[in-house]
């Protein structure tokens, strides 16, 4: 039996806060940078750390807005509905992502 898409964005949604609270940097005193030193290899492991934090957080907020506007299409009774085309998005692929806001016709030629 289909999971409730409802409560699978819900699930989503508290999973990705719960990631990008996990991601967020140590907090530091107000108005401290990290510092680069004059060797190769001072606080470049906590720069590059920062940095890929960074990219997570920011690839981790674009699929919390994707789940966000599938609760508003849900709400809205437009969910299960192409963006594009208006035409139905399949079972199979709103149980595999819930979030999904195209059909896979319209979601293939986008990539292309």
């Amino acid at each position: 039996m289909p999971r409730d898409p409802a409560e699978a964005l819900s699930e989503k949604r508290r999973e990705l806060e719960a990631e990008l609270a996990a991601l967020a940097p140590p907090r530091q005193e107000r108005g401290v940078q990290p510092q680069f030193g004059k060797r190769a290899g001072d606080h470049i492991a906590e720069s590059a750390d920062l940095m890929v934090r960074a990219q997570a957080a920011t690839a981790l907020r674009q699929l919390l807005v994707e789940v966000e506007a599938a609760l508003a299409r849900l709400r809205q009774g437009e969910y299960g509905r192409c963006e594009v085309c208006g035409g139905e998005i399949g079972a199979a692929r709103l149980e595999a992502v819930p979030w999904a806001g195209r059909c896979i016709s319209c979601a293939e030629a986008r990539r292309r």
